[in-house]
């Protein structure tokens, strides 16, 4: 069979010009395939000689021989062998190379003996080392300042690293845990060792007590009984603790019960830190839960994980509650609205370039009331879905059993402005529910705590029941109600009634008449004059007395307030609005 002929695949000239046709006879000393590295190699040893030599495009040249389905099995298993070795071949001249401190050839560039530093080649290498990364323990260190890592809450290690196993954290040191986990241990063995001498088993499981339990028994309950008072020592200790330290502490609980009571929850504090630790917890999952925690402890300032303050307009208003926002934004300390669209900003820069290009200068929706400064909006949450969820947001700062943020499609929000030249900057808002089956004129409502004790409070809940008449109903807040929201309704019904009471001239007087005329329901109508004491139940009958005093007295508060507050009443005339019910449909 006659041998096939070979391609010499070489970076230099001479191979470029060779015709392939050659034998291995007559280059004896061609007896393995030369690469372009290879060849870099015996370049370097004339590169003082010789020019630099140019990168040339190595054009494989095809086999002249047969196809490869002429091939027996026997060359094709020889050409695998000898493809083998080739590659073994380029990584150890490449070693050799390095090894020797010669010039090397990467991708057609050569680097001299005094530029082969490690940037050099690092930089030419294709392949980096991944750097690796050392979970061990003793590497990290225990986040809470002023802590030198050193002992375990538990006492059996000699280090910790999270807020969990700090004894300094706990109001402890690493030898009273050590002192600790040594008589636990001691404990242990002497319980296994009395169990390994009972010689009857089934003496240990009867329901009568031994004497040895009912003398233990005792003895803790005798203990249990000598509760420490609390002196003003105590509490000044306790104040100046936490004045002190703040949350970066566990809060001191000596004095406050008994000594046993007190070691047993510190023995139950060290046992579960150690369980934790021998399940492997601390190893990742439960280790990333920590981190996070105590990076997150570290971050907050030692402060609680709310929002504090919000700017909104030329106010800057302390909150009350927390709410949803976004996580990036309920890390902060402070957040920054656009008092016409309520979008939220992270910095008081981001809010002036918002203010520079925002166009909007009062909410959006329709204007159905207005007198004076004093300007109502309907916005439909499912045409402005946004901002009524913006709208909700910042309605849970200041609300505490409000639990609808996003679901807004169903609602209808009424906000109420006060206008001047910059705009109409929102006072405060109710929501109500487009079809409501309990008749509930109210969903939720709000006064801005800046506007608080103004008076606009009673005239958000007067125009919901302007609305009510409107749409010819009976309406009621929904419940629960708020502890000012209930202190809001129930004065604005105490006027509502008295004034009606006041003007009545009838010796007979229906509740469902008030309920109709005021469009107020008569359940709250009814726990309005129990309260006041003017209704009565007589032979059967229920009475409802007119108190003469408390009408001169809502009568003489009434004249007596300012004209700020005399102003500040819902004018029916000048409400354009249609309900709801009574609206055709879009053509």
């Amino acid at each position: 069979m006659p041998r096939r002929k070979r391609h010499v695949e070489s970076a230099s000239e001479e191979s470029d010009n060779s015709n392939g046709n050659e034998s291995e006879e007559d280059h004896p000393e061609q007896t393995t395939r030369m690469t372009r590295r290879s060849a870099a190699s015996n370049t370097a040893q004339h590169f003082d000689t010789l020019p630099l030599p140019k990168r040339r495009r190595i054009v494989r040249e095809p086999a002249v021989s047969g196809s490869d389905s002429e091939e027996t099995p026997e060359i094709q298993a020889s050409k695998a062998n000898e493809k083998n070795k080739q590659q073994m071949s380029r990584g150890k001249a490449k070693k050799k190379t390095l090894s020797e401190g010669k010039s090397v050839h990467f991708n057609g560039d050569v680097i001299d003996e005094e530029d082969m530093d490690e940037e050099n080649l690092m930089g030419l290498t294709e392949r980096r080392a991944t750097p690796k990364t050392n979970y061990d323990e003793t590497s990290a260190h225990c986040p809470l300042p002023g802590c030198d890592s050193k002992g375990h809450l538990s006492g059996r290690h000699e280090s910790h690293r999270t807020l969990t196993s700090c004894p300094l954290f706990h109001n402890t040191s690493a030898e009273e845990c050590k002192t600790r986990f040594e008589s636990r241990a001691k404990h242990t063995e002497d319980r296994k060792r009395v169990l390994a001498e009972s010689k009857d088993r089934r003496g240990l499981r009867q329901l009568v007590p031994s004497d040895s339990q009912k003398a233990k028994l005792e003895k803790v309950t005798k203990a249990r009984s000598k509760k420490p008072e609390i002196t003003e020592e105590v509490r000044e200790e306790h104040r100046q603790h936490k004045q002190k330290y703040g949350n970066s502490r566990q809060p001191l609980i000596t004095g406050l019960t008994s000594d046993y009571d007190y070691e047993l929850f510190r023995e139950a504090q060290a046992r579960a830190c150690e369980l934790l630790k021998g399940l492997g917890m601390y190893s990742f999952s439960f280790g990333q839960q920590e981190h996070q925690m105590t990076q997150h402890f570290a971050k907050t300032d030692l402060q609680e994980y709310r929002i504090k303050k919000l700017e909104i307009g030329c106010f800057e208003i302390n909150t009350w509650y927390s709410s949803p926002y976004p996580e990036e934004y309920a890390r902060l300390p402070k957040i920054y609205l656009c008092e016409f669209c309520l979008k939220y900003m992270r910095t008081a820069t981001i809010l002036r370039r918002h203010m520079a290009k925002c166009l909007w200068r009062h909410p959006p929706g329709d204007e159905i009331y207005r007198k004076g400064n004093i300007s109502f909006f309907e916005v439909d949450g499912k045409k402005n879905k946004v901002y009524c969820q913006n709208l909700c947001l910042l309605a849970k700062l200041f609300l505490d059993h409000k639990t609808l943020y996003f679901d807004v499609e169903p609602f209808l929000f009424y906000v109420m402005t006060e206008n001047d030249n910059s705009g109409c900057h929102i006072v405060g808002y109710f929501s109500k529910e487009k079809n409501s089956f309990l008749n509930y004129n109210v969903s939720c409502i709000l006064t801005l705590p800046q506007y608080m004790r103004q008076g606009f409070g009673k005239m958000l809940i007067d125009f919901s029941y302007l609305l009510s008449k409107e749409e010819e109903k009976v309406g009621s807040p929904e419940r629960p109600l708020s502890d000012l929201g209930l202190l809001s309704y129930r004065s604005y019904w105490k006027d509502v009634l008295l004034d009606y009471l006041h003007k009545y001239k009838g010796q007979e007087i229906c509740i469902r008449d008030v309920s109709q005329e005021t469009a107020i329901n008569a359940n709250d109508i009814v726990s309005t004059l129990q309260a006041l004491g003017m209704l009565k139940y007589w032979k059967g009958k229920h009475l409802v007395l007119k108190k003469q005093e408390l009408i001169d007295e809502f009568l003489e508060k009434k004249a007596s307030r300012p004209a700020d507050f005399a102003n500040k009443v819902i004018d029916s005339s000048c409400l354009k609005w249609i309900p709801q019910n009574k609206r055709g449909s879009p053509s």
